[in-house]
């Protein structure tokens, strides 16, 4: 199965590379639901997901190339997830003063519609190099309530942690993170 999404995602990049519109309908076909799902998790609205979803789509088509990325599917996802941060964010700002994000000490500079695709892939590519060097348990509750934007309960309920555990676990793992982007030259 890991060789059929290999060369599934080897035809859309090369597709895109020679900038045929067949790429974004495969990149759809392949990751489209996928994409609307965490849209609408973020959003909490289908219609503003789905025109989140054409706009990922946009950016793809805008940023490959000149990147290559070894994971189309978390490429595609980041791409649509700070879309839609970036969507609440604004709406958020309209209606009342910003809400911090518990992520905003750890990160540089949170997600930003301005940001330069290369250097949003190089954050996200350090992320994931943090996650990969983390347990297990610390790495499903980040990914959970930081890429997937459940709640606090809801992470507790499907780790089977309590509220607290949790709370405890995403601060721990939140210093971690500071501390490991520091090391890697990011300034926060």
């Amino acid at each position: 199965m890991t060789g059929d999404r290999n060369s599934i995602t080897e035809t859309i990049v090369g597709l895109l590379f020679r900038r045929d519109e067949e790429g974004l309908r495969q990149t759809e076909r392949v990751y489209g639901e996928g994409m609307l799902s965490l849209a609408a998790n973020i959003t909490g609205n289908r219609e503003t997901a789905e025109e989140i979803r054409n706009d990922a789509l946009m950016k793809l088509w805008n940023t490959i190339p000149p990147e290559r990325p070894e994971s189309l599917h978390a490429y595609v996802m980041r791409i649509t997830r700070n879309l839609a941060i970036s969507r609440v964010r604004a709406e958020a700002a309209q209606k009342r003063p910003r809400i911090e994000c518990e992520l905003d000490d750890a990160l540089p500079a949170a997600a930003s519609p301005h940001r330069d695709p290369a250097d949003e892939y190089a954050l996200g590519e350090a992320i994931n190099a943090f996650l990969s060097g983390i347990d297990v348990r610390s790495r499903r509750v980040f990914v959970l309530r930081y890429f997937s934007e459940e709640s606090i309960a809801s992470t507790a309920k499907i780790t089977g942690l309590s509220e607290d555990a949790v709370k405890s676990l995403l601060k721990r793992t939140r210093k971690k993170l500071k501390k490991h982007l520091e090391k890697e030259g990011w300034s926060l």
